[in-house]
């Protein structure tokens, strides 16, 4: 009667190492982002965006404005023109800048009218101005972020908008 030889230590430890590798790639490539980490991922990159327009006012010593194109759904940083050749380029009187990002795609932000407008301004002493609140909501959710802009301080505020709120 021959007796079967058992697997060695080497062999079972090489065997479990596969399996948590593979059930590592099958649990990364099935998950998703969540609605609440992609509302806040994309509220911080905004808020960078304005950060960045915010401080450029401020050490260039001029307004500098952020900019939404609903056709390109891009947000820009832009300056107001300095004299009538320039503001042929949009009728709002400003000029884009290179500073850009882009809306993600699953967000809805619909406007108006479908031209670039300002959305936040940012002047030379860190103080703001904005037109209107922000709302960012995810596509197919009912989850809004609000984000406006404080008038004194310059900082850009985000908040979820409440069940009871319009």
């Amino acid at each position: 009667m021959s007796r079967r030889k058992p697997f060695t230590l080497v062999e079972v430890v090489v065997v479990i190492v596969i399996m948590v590798l593979t059930g590592a790639v099958a649990v990364s490539a099935m998950r998703t982002d969540s609605t609440s980490r992609l509302i806040k991922r994309t509220t911080s990159e905004f808020r960078s965006l304005c950060s960045r327009v915010r401080y450029k006012a401020m050490e260039m010593g001029e307004d500098r404005m952020v900019v939404y194109d609903p056709e390109q759904r891009m947000f820009y940083m832009a300056r107001p023109t300095r004299d009538q050749e320039e503001a042929m380029e949009y009728e709002d009187g400003f000029v884009t800048l290179d500073t850009k990002w882009e809306l993600p795609e699953e967000f809805e932000l619909t406007t108006e009218e479908n031209r670039p407008l300002e959305v936040f301004r940012f002047y030379p002493d860190g103080g703001a101005s904005g037109k209107w609140n922000l709302n960012l909501a995810v596509a197919k959710s009912d989850r809004v972020m609000v984000i406006s802009v404080a008038k004194l301080t310059g900082a850009v505020v985000a908040r979820e908008k409440g069940q009871g709120e319009e």
